[in-house]
């Protein structure tokens, strides 16, 4: 089961002391639906999200929070992505079409689009 959670009443508090009434208003939505957003009882639609988000000048991720029964949320087990790295060149030279330039030639510098597009 999943549950969302999030930090509005503490934004609220700290923007001087909005009201849930002032805030549904800047957001478009009633003073019901702005209580029961952020009391956890009504999951926003993306839309009311990002201009909750907008009112506060913040991003979306830093107001709402989904957590996972049994998982660990995002932020505990994000991995950083290694950088693409370029294979090492080829053993046999191989030409690419229109160019008597090898593969191989391109292990040496940084290749262009025109480069990539000509070996496709």
């Amino acid at each position: 089961m999943e549950k969302l959670s999030n930090n509005i009443r503490e934004l609220r508090f700290k923007n001087g002391e909005m009201t849930q009434r002032e805030l549904g208003t800047r957001v478009g939505v009633s003073r019901q639906t702005m209580n029961a957003i952020e009391n956890c009882r009504h999951a926003p639609t993306v839309a009311v999200a990002i201009r909750i988000a907008d009112v506060f000048q913040v991003w979306v991720d830093q107001i709402f929070e989904l957590d996972y029964d049994d998982k660990p949320s995002r932020h505990e087990s994000a991995v950083r992505a290694e950088p693409l790295r370029l294979q090492p060149a080829i053993e046999e030279p191989t030409e690419i079409k229109g160019s008597r330039e090898p593969v191989e030639a391109l292990a040496d510098r940084q290749p262009t689009l025109a480069d990539l597009w000509n070996i496709i």
